[in-house]
């Protein structure tokens, strides 16, 4: 499948990475408006005009640029593939994906967005332990240093827009309160720390805290149901139910996204998160 990426900064370049490993997927042309010459290896399909890169037969697009930039880029792209992966978070606010969603309808694009943390194989895991269980509570932890790449968006659009994904993909249910909490600590227009609490439909509650302060990097989930107690650790892939560790198949979960990506392509069903999905997310941030 010929597959192409617009954005080559940190996340268009770990799809990358993760693409070149992958059989099915041939990489077909690379968009960036700078040249980088860690990527002189695809001097020969890298183009900085926009149009270019979009005559190049794309079966499959990956648009990993900044947030800012993902509706403009969405108006020129759909009219040329059908079928678009669109970064986390998908987009500033609730117009700008409500404008995103009628431009796929319009011109009949599949189109997802790039909630990864789903195919962490630990994620899955967890997901196929609770289908008989009833969630009581989940709390969600991801904390880290200050990042150097994020430039136009604070903690709550870049980390906690995917734990608030896993709270609907794990539960199913619907949430119906939620309450947030900011921090603004290094930088006084976007926040840097930050705990969400919500309310599902089935009465189940949970909690997201998300920093940028810790000298220490922490991806964590403990979620608690009516008969068991389970501990996630997102960035060593590892799942224990009630004190003892679960086996499972080990793969990155960009891996399996793009796995899913293939799937969406041929009209098979898979986890991948759609537009409604990050609509449900972002109405969180701004409605609550």
């Amino acid at each position: 499948m010929k597959i192409g990426i617009i954005g080559l900064g940190k996340m268009g370049q770990n799809h990358l990475n993760e693409l070149s490993k992958n059989k099915h997927f041939k990489i077909n042309a690379l968009f960036d408006l700078h040249k980088n010459s860690n990527l002189s290896f695809y001097e020969d399909i890298f183009y900085d005009d926009l149009e270019q890169f979009l005559n190049q037969n794309n079966d499959i697009i990956i648009i990993a640029t900044p947030t800012k930039s993902h509706l403009e880029i969405a108006k020129k792209v759909f009219c040329k593939c059908k079928c678009v992966l669109i970064e986390k978070p998908l987009a500033l606010n609730l117009q700008e994906i409500k404008e995103i969603s009628n431009l796929a309808y319009k011109y009949n694009v599949k189109t997802s967005v790039g909630f990864c943390e789903r195919f962490n194989p630990a994620v899955l895991a967890l997901k196929k332990e609770l289908v008989n269980e009833e969630i009581v509570s989940i709390n969600i932890q991801r904390f880290s240093s200050y990042p150097q790449r994020i430039s136009d968006v604070g903690i709550l659009q870049d980390l906690a827009v995917h734990d608030l994904d896993l709270f609907y993909f794990l539960s199913g249910k619907k949430i119906t309160k939620a309450n947030i909490l900011k921090y603004f600590n290094k930088d006084k227009i976007r926040e840097d720390e930050s705990m969400i609490l919500c309310e599902f439909t089935s009465g189940a509650i949970a909690c997201a805290h998300e920093s940028w302060n810790s000298t220490q990097r922490l991806r964590k989930i403990s979620l608690v149901s009516k008969n068991h107690f389970y501990e996630v650790d997102l960035l060593n892939f590892y799942l224990s139910k009630d004190g003892v560790a679960l086996k499972f198949d080990i793969q990155t979960p960009l891996f399996g996204e793009h796995m899913a990506l293939l799937d969406l392509f041929l009209d098979k069903p898979s986890y991948l998160a759609a537009i409604a999905d990050a609509y449900a997310v972002q109405e969180i941030l701004e409605n609550f």
